[in-house]
C-alpha cells in the first residue's frame, strides 16, 4: 500500500478570487479521472459546512463569509483532514482548490502527506491582476459579492497567499500560468507545464 502511494499525484491550485482556479481545478480533474481522484474543493467544503445550525456556523456566516474575511487556517485544514483521512481519501490523486491559502497550511499538508509517504504538492498559480478579479468577482453577481466583501477578499492574497507562492517557488513546485487567457488556453499551459516538470507521471490526453 505504501509502495502505491509514492506515485499518488496532489496538485493545488491557488489564485485570486475570481480567478478561475476552480474551473482550472475541474480540467484537472477530468484529466487525472481515470487514475482515480478526489477534488479537495475548499470553497464547497465550507459553505456545506456553514449550511448547519451551530455557533461555529453562525460566527463564520456573519464574520467570513457575509464580510469576505479569511477563514481561520484551521478552519479550512479541519476539513481538508476530514476529507482526506475520515473520507479515506488518502490513497487517490488529489487536486486542492482553494487551500492553502495560508504558510501554515502549506507547510501541514507537506507533513501529512510526507508521513503518509506521498510526494509533496505541485502548486498551480493561475495569475490574474487584481483589477481583472476585481472586474469578474463584480460581474458574477453571487450575493456575497458585495464591493466590500470582494476588497477584502482581494486585500489578503499578497498577505496571505504570496508567501505560500513564495514556499513553493523555492522549493521547486510552483507552475505560475497567465489567468487572463480563455479558460481552455490557461488549461493549455498549465498541461505544457506539469508535462515537462512531471515526465511521465502526468497523464497524456
Amino acid at each position: 500500500m505504501e509502495k502505491n502511494l509514492k506515485n499518488k499525484l496532489t496538485i493545488v491550485v491557488l489564485g485570486r478570487s475570481g480567478s478561475g482556479k476552480g474551473t482550472q481545478a475541474r480540467f484537472l480533474l477530468s484529466r487525472l479521472k481515470k487514475r482515480g481522484v478526489f477534488h479537495m474543493e475548499t470553497g464547497r467544503f465550507l459553505r456545506s459546512l456553514i449550511e448547519r445550525k451551530n455557533i461555529t456556523t453562525e460566527l463564520a456566516r456573519t464574520r467570513l463569509m457575509e464580510r469576505g474575511e479569511l477563514f481561520p487556517w484551521w478552519f479550512a485544514i479541519f476539513l481538508w483532514m476530514r476529507a482526506f483521512v475520515e473520507g479515506g481519501n488518502a490513497d487517490k490523486y488529489l487536486v486542492g482548490d482553494g487551500t492553502p491559502r495560508r504558510l501554515s497550511e502549506a507547510k501541514l499538508i507537506d507533513e501529512i502527506l510526507a508521513w503518509h509517504g506521498r510526494p509533496l504538492p505541485i502548486c498551480v498559480y493561475v495569475d490574474v491582476s487584481r483589477r481583472e478579479a476585481r472586474e469578474r468577482l463584480a460581474a458574477r453577481g453571487r450575493a456575497d459579492d458585495t464591493p466590500a466583501a470582494i476588497e477584502n477578499r482581494l486585500d489578503y492574497f499578497p498577505r496571505d497567499v504570496a508567501p505560500v507562492l513564495r514556499y513553493y517557488g523555492r522549493r521547486g513546485r510552483l507552475v505560475r500560468v497567465n489567468g487572463e487567457l480563455s479558460p481552455g488556453k490557461v488549461f493549455q499551459e498549465i498541461d505544457r507545464a506539469l508535462a515537462s516538470k512531471l515526465g511521465k507521471r502526468w497523464p497524456k490526453k
